[in-house]
């Protein structure tokens, strides 16, 4: 049996910053991903931003995972792993795994109107952009940080302040124990400076069956610090979980 990996990148972000780590998984593994609609390639696929809800995210995660053949598991980041999570709940039956990196809460950060407010700022404020990055993933490289504010920086204003606040306010009423059964690999860095070890902490017990795997000097943007670190945990992950079900 082999199982495909289905990768939901997160906020300012579109399908490309998974390129490194797909590229050192080197074919070991079947890979799907795809830009959310304002991102990438759709960044004119919104009409109107508030009709865009996590959970017609999870939809369409949905049905492009309902074209994938045979187990699948889910890889979100940051505001991606909201949505992973919404998905693999939703399909347990296909879903085998979920992989979240530098996750934020299903139920939402929560920060308040002020501090949320430089957030929903940031659509096409390249400066700004630049700015967080660095905060909170300070070890980028220069080539990783400009190539980051390149995709940001394309993203309508409106679409950003939009899913600022998608990710920000998160699901509502969201239980203490998530509905997604299966085991789940949660990946953070150290110098995370927005996904402490504290905000970590606190979501991991949500899960029946989590493991926390740290990179130390890793920050936010992890994926794209340390790609092939990233790949070889992911590979593991997907490889025991096979092993179980075979």
């Amino acid at each position: 049996m082999t199982a495909t990996l289905l990768f939901i990148h997160g906020f300012l972000d579109d399908a490309t910053v998974w390129d490194g780590v797909i590229g050192a998984l080197a074919g070991k593994v079947g890979v799907v991903r795809y830009n959310l609609p304002g991102f990438g390639i759709r960044k004119h696929a919104v009409a109107d931003p508030r009709e865009v809800t996590l959970e017609s995210l999870a939809a369409e995660a949905g049905d492009i995972l309902a074209h994938i053949d045979g187990p699948v598991i889910v890889v979100g980041q940051s505001m991606g792993s909201q949505i992973a999570e919404l998905v693999a709940a939703d399909h347990a039956d296909r879903v085998h795994g979920l992989v979240l990196l530098t996750p934020v809460p299903l139920g939402g950060t929560q920060l308040p109107a002020e501090e949320i407010a430089p957030f929903r700022a940031l659509g096409g404020d390249a400066d700004a952009q630049r700015a967080l990055r660095v905060h909170v993933s300070p070890n980028l490289a220069a080539h990783q940080l400009d190539r980051l504010v390149r995709i940001g920086s394309a993203v309508r204003p409106d679409v950003a302040a939009r899913y600022a606040d998608l990710w920000n306010e998160g699901v509502s009423d969201t239980a203490a124990s998530s509905e997604f059964t299966g085991p789940v690999l949660m990946i953070r860095g150290v110098a995370d400076g927005f996904v402490t070890e504290e905000l970590v902490a606190a979501i991991s017990p949500r899960f029946a069956r989590s493991d926390v795997r740290v990179i130390e000097k890793g920050g936010h943007w992890v994926h794209i610090e340390y790609p092939a670190t990233v790949a070889a945990m992911i590979l593991a992950f997907t490889r025991a979980i096979v092993e179980v079900a075979a």
